[in-house]
């Protein structure tokens, strides 16, 4: 009986976290920087065959459906893609576009870049790169399509975490106002439209 009365004071105790609330905790992590070049050529982030063609990527898993993995049911805010023809093992991660360094974040098999890019409009958003095994980049570096970020696991490194790692997690941001957390704190299609882009409609309307 004192089990069941501890379990059900601990369910009404807890606050189930939020973005608002886990926010300042990323912050740290973010540096507040100027791309010096406009992004106006897209590319993709892998070392394919042709960067300009969407058909060399494959898709492992969609923008907004729902997930179990850190909270359950919180919304995908990326696409899950690798190459569709890898040329190495070894699958390393380039920059979309001109743009600047502006966070680099988590850790073990969750490790991420964000790119901070500004437009021809002078609007700015941002491209997010996750499940990184090695980063090769710091905050404020400047960088361009040519910029080796990071590279992938491979399938045998992602076993040690008990899940499917060797891919990449892209996200194409509207804002970076919660420093990475909204990347697993995002609950309802508000959230999600308010700093997401489908990365799957970006790629086909930018890379040509």
């Amino acid at each position: 009986m004192k089990a069941i009365l501890f379990l059900f004071l601990s369910i009404l105790l807890f606050e189930a976290p939020t973005i608002e609330k886990d926010r300042e905790r990323w912050k740290p992590y973010y540096t507040e920087v100027t791309p010096q070049k406009v992004a106006d050529k897209w590319f993709l982030p892998f070392d394919v065959a042709d960067r300009k063609k969407v058909s060399n990527i494959k898709i492992i898993s969609i923008f907004g459906d729902h997930r179990d993995s850190y909270y359950k049911g919180h919304i995908h805010t990326a696409i899950d893609i690798n190459p569709s023809q890898p040329k190495a093992k070894l699958i390393n991660v380039y920059a979309m576009a001109h743009g600047v360094v502006c966070s680099v974040h988590l850790g073990e098999n969750q490790k991420t870049v964000v790119v901070k890019h500004t437009l021809k409009d002078g609007k700015d958003m941002f491209t997010s790169y996750k499940h990184l095994k090695e980063v090769y980049v710091s905050n404020g570096q400047q960088v361009d399509q040519n910029t080796k970020l990071a590279r992938l696991f491979t399938k045998e490194e992602s076993k040690k975490y008990g899940g499917d790692y060797h891919h990449l997690h892209l996200e194409i941001r509207k804002k970076f106002d919660d420093y990475g957390c909204a990347s697993w704190l995002t609950f309802n299609n508000n959230q999600l439209n308010k700093r997401f882009y489908n990365p799957q409609f970006f790629l086909k309307e930018n890379i040509k």
